[in-house]
C-alpha cells in the first residue's frame, strides 16, 4: 500500500507540525529501491524514535530539504507543545499494515503526470500514458480539451460537448467554423486556456467552474461519469 500523508487532513494542528507530518510521508514515499534502509525500515525507526520522544533521532530521519527549512529545536519544541497531536500521528502510522509502496512522479507537458512504481525490484510505469484525452476530473478535461484544439482533433473535441449541444454539432461543422470565421477567436481561446491550466477549479457536485484571465469563466459539467466543457469562456 502507498503511504502518503496529507498534511491538510488533520485540521487544527499547528503549521509546523502539519509540515513535519507531511514531510514524513514524503520521506516514506520517495525512498529509493534497493537503498538501505528501505522506506519500511525508515518508518519503523521513525515510529520507534517518535514513541520514545527522541526528537533528535526523528530529526535525523527527516530529509535535507526539511532540515533546511526547520531546525532541530523547532521540531523538538513542536513535539513538546503538541503531545496529543503527536501521539495521534504516531499511532496512525503504527496501524498501517504492510510495506509502503515506493512511488515516483514526474510532471510534464500540459501539467500531465506520470507515475512509477517498483515491481520485482525494478521501476515500472504506472500511468495511462497513451490516454491522451482523459476526462475523469475537470482539470484533466481542460488539459485534454486544449490538447485536442492544438491538434485540431475535432473528432475528439466532440467528446467534450455536453449532450444538449451535441445534436446540433458535428465534426465537419466544427472544422468549418473553427478554421473559418471563428479561427481568430479560437486561437485566442486556445492561448488563454493554455496560460490558465493551473488556475483554481471550484467543483460542486456535477458542475465545476474556473475563473481565468480576470474576465472569463470556463464551465464544466459531468455526464455519464466524465467531465465535459459546457462553456469554455
Amino acid at each position: 500500500m502507498a503511504l502518503i500523508l496529507d498534511p491538510m487532513s488533520s485540521p487544527g494542528l499547528p503549521s509546523l507540525v502539519m509540515r513535519w507530518i507531511g514531510l514524513v510521508g514524503l520521506v516514506v514515499v520517495a525512498g529509493c529501491a534497493g537503498a538501505a534502509p528501505g522506506p519500511g525500515e525508515t518508518l519503523r525507526q521513525y515510529t520507534d524514535a517518535a514513541g520514545r520522544g527522541d526528537c533528535r533521532e526523528v530529526y535525523a530521519l527527516m530529509s535535507s530539504e526539511y532540515r533546511a527549512e526547520t531546525s532541530q529545536d523547532e521540531l523538538c519544541r513542536a513535539m513538546r507543545e503538541n503531545p496529543a497531536e503527536f501521539r495521534e500521528a504516531v499511532d496512525a502510522l503504527r496501524r498501517v499494515q504492510g510495506d509502503p509502496e515506493i512511488v515516483a512522479r514526474l510532471r510534464y507537458g500540459l501539467g500531465d503526470e506520470i507515475s512509477f512504481v517498483v515491481n520485482d525490484g525494478e521501476w515500472r510505469i504506472d500511468s495511462p500514458v497513451l490516454d491522451f484525452y482523459r476526462q475523469s476530473t475537470p482539470r484533466e478535461a481542460l488539459r485534454s480539451f486544449v490538447r485536442a484544439i492544438e491538434r485540431r482533433r475535432y473528432d475528439v473535441i466532440m467528446q467534450f460537448v455536453p449532450d444538449e449541444y451535441r445534436e446540433r454539432m458535428s465534426v465537419e461543422s466544427l472544422r468549418e467554423l473553427w478554421e473559418g470565421s471563428k479561427r481568430e477567436e479560437i486561437q485566442q481561446l486556445l492561448e488563454n486556456l493554455s496560460a490558465s491550466l493551473e488556475e483554481p477549479i471550484e467543483e460542486t457536485g456535477d458542475r465545476a467552474t474556473m475563473q481565468y484571465m480576470d474576465r472569463y469563466t470556463c464551465r464544466f459539467v459531468r455526464e455519464d461519469g466524465v467531465w465535459r466543457i459546457e462553456d469554455p469562456d
